[in-house]
């Protein structure tokens, strides 16, 4: 069973596609002839079983690591054609997690966000006024942790920072890399709140990596679901969350059900 494409019907503008795109390291293919599409105001994510590159994916997206074939357009603009700043003012990038050894402020690390869109790469050091970059503190609700080095804050705090600092490069497009998977429930839902508030509210195009089932159906509005190199399926999360494409991603017998008042799907193991 392949779901059709809800949303690539044709009255649904297209911010980020991929056709053929191919994604690996050196001579290794990790993902194949991938095709597949990205719109505004619609928060997708990515599910799958650890190692069938969905971390790859993100990178190739952010042009971390080059596709090894196929094309990727950005409003129709190939992507290999931009500038790495002018890349940077398109897309941002929420890591899984980052080491910070050099003890920043949370304003510093925040207005480094602002980067792509001054004229040259830290030339005139940080913009710690700049009204985008109070937005983001505010926003995220960290106004608080300003002063605070990044380096003395918990890893959730950490997260809300890293947030904070892509929705200050003001991007079209927001890549989300298991934001969430070293993180509490308490902090996995309020970041993935946040990110869904600015989907609505500005419009933006987002993929998210997901390791968390629930959490992929409580927020996610289309699913990429990959395995063995490909994208199995896609849709609608309502479409593709079933006890028979998620038995057959993850090689385990998954119930899917619909608890009372969540409107959500929501997936439990079968002991």
């Amino acid at each position: 069973m392949e779901t059709d494409k809800p949303f690539a019907r044709e009255n649904f503008e297209v911010l980020f596609e991929a056709a053929d795109l191919s994604c690996g390291y050196g001579n290794r293919v990790v993902l194949d002839r991938l095709d597949f599409r990205l719109w505004p105001g619609f928060f997708c994510g990515v599910l799958g079983p650890n190692g069938c590159g969905k971390s790859t994916l993100i990178n190739t997206i952010c042009r971390v690591n080059e596709p090894l074939s196929g094309t990727m357009r950005f409003s129709g603009e190939e992507l290999a054609s931009l500038s790495r700043q002018s890349l940077a003012r398109k897309i941002a990038v929420v890591p899984q997690e980052t080491h910070v050894t050099f003890p920043f402020k949370v304003r510093e690390v925040v207005a480094m966000g602002r980067n792509p869109h001054s004229a040259g790469l830290f030339k005139a050091g940080f913009d710690l006024e700049n009204e985008k970059v109070e937005r983001a503190l505010t926003a995220t609700g960290i106004v608080h942790l300003s002063d605070r080095e990044i380096t003395q804050l918990s890893g959730g705090e950490r997260q809300l920072v890293l947030l904070a600092r892509a929705l200050a490069q003001e991007p079209r497009l927001l890549l989300l890399d298991e934001p969430t998977s070293n993180l509490d429930i308490s902090h996995a839902v309020k970041i993935l709140r946040l990110v869904k508030a600015r989907v609505a509210q500005d419009r933006l195009a987002t993929l998210a990596v997901f390791h968390d089932l629930n959490l992929a159906c409580l927020f996610a509005d289309y699913l990429f679901l990959v395995k063995d190199g490909t994208i199995r399926y896609q849709g609608e999360t309502r479409e593709v969350i079933t006890e028979e494409i998620l038995s057959e991603l993850y090689e385990l017998p998954l119930q899917v059900h619909a608890p009372a008042g969540l409107g959500r799907l929501q997936v439990s193991v079968r002991v």
